[in-house]
């Protein structure tokens, strides 16, 4: 029967065969084609891995890249900064340079100018109106003797020059009375004084027998006329705030005048 058939259908069989053949190139061609595009794939997932790890590697440069460019910036930032702070801090060196060398300067030469003032303290209190004269002497030694103490700076010297002067023209701003001993006619006795600021200075005895007023043209006691006794003891009063302010009527002795 099939040789019948092959003899029957001869072209049939060469159609059939080439059919074949042809099925058979044509799958060989789609499997090559399959793998072709399977390859292709694989290598375009391979590339697109390669570009993702390329995209991270990049993001990950830019970001070190702009941190490390904000890192500059304030590095740059603190760097003017800290020059700024060091012009200032040499311009302030220098200006408490200058003044260390002008203090030096002032000290030279106030140094000198505290002990002549406390000389010529010392030489007024000798020649003024004999009052609390050795309390004030012993007042003006002491300062110069502090001022030649080298534990005190120069601002604490001048400041007990001040004062020293302070306390001398305060004596001329008020009027005083006390109670002190006074060398008169060869003995000792206890009298009342009476200083006017620096204007005059009286005493007066206990008893109000006697009173006088100190003469800096005589440098001695002259005694007052007894028609004064009654005023002076009123401005004793005064002074010891027994009685109100009042006008007071007290010889008042110009200076060179001896009579």
């Amino acid at each position: 029967m099939n040789r019948w058939v092959l003899k029957c259908f001869p072209g049939v069989l060469v159609v059939l065969l080439m059919l074949t053949c042809h099925t058979t190139v044509a799958a060989a061609e789609v499997t090559e084609s399959l793998e072709v595009m399977a390859g292709a794939n694989r290598s375009a997932a391979a590339s697109q891995k390669k570009i993702d790890q390329l995209s991270r590697e990049t993001r990950t440069l830019l970001e070190e890249y702009r941190r490390l460019q904000d890192g500059a910036e304030y590095q740059e930032a603190y760097t003017r900064e800290l020059e700024e702070q060091d012009s200032a801090q040499r311009a302030q060196i220098e200006e408490l340079q200058h003044q260390i060398a002008e203090a030096a300067i002032t000290r030279q030469r106030i140094v000198p100018l505290m002990r002549s003032m406390a000389d010529a303290l010392e030489k007024f209190v000798v020649l003024d109106l004999p009052f609390h004269q050795e309390e004030r002497i012993n007042g003006v030694l002491q300062l110069k003797r502090r001022l030649n103490q080298t534990d005190l700076s120069v601002g604490e010297k001048f400041r007990l020059v001040l004062e020293a002067y302070q306390l001398e023209q305060d004596y001329g701003n008020k009027i005083e009375s006390w109670r002190g001993p006074l060398a008169r006619n060869g003995e000792e006795v206890s009298v009342e004084y009476l200083r006017v600021g620096r204007v005059a200075l009286y005493f007066q005895s206990l008893d109000g027998a006697a009173s006088g007023y100190w003469s800096s043209a005589q440098d001695k006691w002259i005694e007052l006329n007894p028609e004064y006794t009654r005023a002076l003891t009123q401005a004793l009063r005064v002074a010891r705030n027994q009685i109100a302010p009042q006008l007071l009527q007290l010889p008042m002795i110009a200076p060179g005048d001896a009579s």
